[in-house]
Order: structure tokens, then C-alpha cells, then sequence
């Protein structure tokens, strides 16, 4: 039985989003483990779905939401480090980075919905 928060579009975005990043982190020979923009956005990006899947799991009313408000905080800390990765040129495939800014700005609304 899967937990249902993989069930739900917001996460599923999410973590398409932290496997893709990266996915491209590695194909363009970045090692993670030592640069701290590449720390901070992964961190920020598999924060995002981690919140959303615990709110949903084990939280309720107020608390819910509260993983939820973290997790919208994570999305706009990775919009931060997208804009970041674009504009240094640090990545060269710009595109895909565009992608996950796309689907980053869906999750973004998902979660402003989901936390009135």
C-alpha cells in the first residue's frame, strides 16, 4: 500500500521536481556533496516533498497546514536557487532548469491554495 500523499498532485510535482534537478546535477558532472548551492537547492527541493508528504501523514487542521506553509517556504527557497543556477551559468542545460522553475511556480500555487 502506497502512503497516500503519493497520491497527491502537489507532491507528485514536487518530487518529480528533486529527481530531475538532480538528475541534471549529475549529468552535468556537479558534485553535490561539495558545493553549497547545490546543497542548499537540493536540500530545498526534496524539503518540499518531505513536508508535504509528513503534513499529509500525520498532521490535522493547524498542523497540516503548518507542513504545508513549510513547504511552500522550500519552494520559494528553490525558486531563489533556480534563479541562481540560471542566471550563473553553472548548469548548461538551461532548459531543463526553466522546467523545474515551471512546475516549481505549479507547486508554489498548489501550496498558497492549500494553506488559506
Amino acid at each position: 500500500m502506497n502512503p497516500s500523499y503519493r497520491n497527491l498532485k502537489v507532491w507528485q510535482k514536487a518530487h518529480r521536481n528533486s529527481v530531475a534537478l538532480i538528475d541534471l546535477f549529475k549529468k552535468n558532472g556537479v558534485s553535490i556533496k561539495f558545493n553549497r548551492i547545490i546543497d542548499d537547492s537540493v536540500g530545498a527541493i526534496t524539503s518540499i516533498g518531505a513536508n508535504i508528504a509528513e503534513g499529509n501523514e500525520y498532521g490535522k487542521g493547524k498542523e497540516k497546514s503548518r507542513y504545508f506553509k513549510i513547504a511552500l517556504r522550500s519552494a520559494y527557497e528553490l525558486d531563489n536557487w533556480l534563479q541562481v543556477l540560471i542566471d550563473s551559468g553553472l548548469l548548461k542545460d538551461k532548459e531543463t532548469l526553466r522546467e523545474i522553475e515551471k512546475r516549481n511556480l505549479e507547486v508554489i500555487k498548489i501550496l498558497i491554495t492549500l494553506t488559506k
